[in-house]
C-alpha cells in the first residue's frame, strides 16, 4: 500500500530533518509530515552553540562570534570562546536541511498536513488520510501531539522577543538575578536584523515583569520597537525519555531544550541523528545524546538553586568567569567549554 512506511516523522524542524537525513540511503522508507506549507520558519532566536561543531552549515547562512558578552546586573564581561557561537534564521536552516534530502528516493515530504489521531501503528490526518508505520518519530515541537499521545507532561519556559531591523555586532547575554531569577535577556545579531528577547520561567517570574524588563532594555539602548511585533514562544524543557517501543521523541518534543538558555536547535539535531541510529540498530546506546543529557541535568540542578536563591547566581557567574581566566577546571562540566576569558 502507498500509505505504508517504515518510518513516519511528524515535524520537519531541525530534529525531524536530521533524522530523515540519517535514514537516507538505507532500505527504509520515510515519510515526513509537516503542518506548515513552508518548511523552516518558526518562532526562534536562532542561536547555535558549540554543540553544533559536528554539523556543517555554510558560512554564508550564519553569523559567527568568537566572543560573547556576559552582563550581570549591567556589569559587562567579555568572554573569548574556544568554539564560535553562531546565529541563523530558522528558514535558512530548514531550507538547507531540506536541500540535503530533496533528491532522496526513499524520503517523502508531505506539507500543509495536520495529524488528528495517533494509533499503535497508524496516524490519521485532517484530510481523512491514514498512514501506517513501523516506527513513529515525534519531532513536532514543544506542543507535540506524539508526546501528548504518550501521556507525558511538559514544562515550559517562555521566550518573548523582537526582530529589530538593525544589524549589530555583539552577541550578548544579560542576567538580572533579582528580577528574572534564572532567566536572561539576549541579543543575537543576524545577517539582516538583530533578535533581542527575554527567556524566563513563568512559575518564577510573571510575564508582565519579563516584558517590562525587555522593553526597558530596548528603550535604554536606543532600539525602536514601535513598528516591531513582539513574538512569544514556548520552550519545553521537561525530558521524560526518547524511546517508547516503536515511538520516539526528539528535540523540543522530547523536552531536550536547555532550561537555562532555551537553546534547542543543537540538541534537536543531535537527538534526530541519535534516534535514526537507534532505529537502524536497536542495540545502539545513543552515547552522544546521553552525554548531553548529563550536561542538561547538571545545568538544571544549578537553575533550581538560582531560582530559590537568586543572589547566588551573581556569585556563581563571577566565580566562574574569574576561575576560567586562570584555569580550565570547568571544561565540559556544565556544558560550558571556555578556555580563556579576557576582561
Amino acid at each position: 500500500m502507498d500509505n505504508r512506511y517504515d518510518v513516519i516523522i511528524i515535524g520537519a524542524g531541525p530534529a525531524g530533518l536530521e533524522c530523515a537525513k540519517q535514514l537516507d540511503h538505507t532500505n527504509l522508507s520515510v515519510l515526513i509530515i509537516e503542518k506548515n506549507e513552508i518548511i523552516g520558519p518558526k518562532l526562534c532566536a536562532g542561536g547555535l552553540s558549540a554543540l553544533m561543531n559536528y554539523f556543517y552549515i555554510p558560512e554564508d547562512k550564519t553569523r559567527s562570534f568568537s566572543k560573547r558578552i556576559i552582563a550581570i546586573n549591567n556589569k559587562y564581561y567579555n568572554e573569548t570562546l574556544p568554539s564560535a557561537v553562531r546565529t541563523i534564521t530558522r528558514f535558512d536552516l530548514g531550507q538547507y536541511q531540506l536541500q540535503q534530502i530533496k533528491d532522496s528516493e526513499t524520503i517523502t515530504v508531505l506539507t500543509n498536513t495536520l495529524i488528528t489521531k495517533i494509533d499503535e501503528n497508524k496516524i490519521s490526518t485532517s484530510d481523512n488520510e491514514e498512514y501506517y508505520f513501523k516506527h513513529l518519530v515525534g519531532a513536532d515541537g514543544a506542543n507535540s501531539i506524539v508526546r501528548k499521545h504518550l501521556g507525558l507532561k511538559s514544562g515550559h519556559n517562555i521566550g518573548l522577543y523582537f526582530d529589530i531591523p538593525v544589524v549589530t555586532n555583539d552577541f550578548i547575554m544579560h542576567f538580572y538575578p533579582k528580577q528574572l531569577k534564572a532567566g536572561y535577556v539576549w541579543v543575537f545579531p543576524h545577517q539582516h536584523y538583530t533578535n533581542i528577547g527575554v527567556c524566563f520561567n513563568p512559575k518564577a517570574v510573571k510575564a508582565k515583569v519579563a516584558k517590562e524588563i525587555l522593553e526597558t532594555y530596548l528603550s535604554n539602548n536606543g532600539y525602536r520597537i514601535s513598528d516591531a511585533v513582539m513574538q512569544r514562544s514556548s520552550i519545553n524543557y521537561v525530558y521524560r525519555g526518547c524511546f517508547f517501543r516503536n515511538m520516539y521523541l526528539v528535540g523540543d518534543a522530547a523536552g531536550l531544550a536547555l532550561k537555562g538558555t532555551g537553546e534547542g536547535i543543537s540538541l534537536a539535531i543531535i537527538s534526530g541523528k541519535e534516534i535514526a541510529k537507534k532505529i537502524l540498530n536497536p542495540d545502539y546506546k545513543a552515547h552522544e545524546l546521553n552525554t548531553f543529557l548529563r550536561i542538561k541535568r547538571k545545568q538544571e540542578r544549578l537553575l533550581v538553586i538560582f531560582e530559590l536563591f537568586p543572589f547566588l547566581q551573581s556569585f556563581f557567574f563571577k566565580a566562574y568567569l574569574y576561575t576560567i581566566k586562570y584555569y580550565n577546571l570547568v571544561k565540559n562540566k556544565f556544558g560550558i567549554i571556555p578556555l580563556h576569558t579576557k576582561f
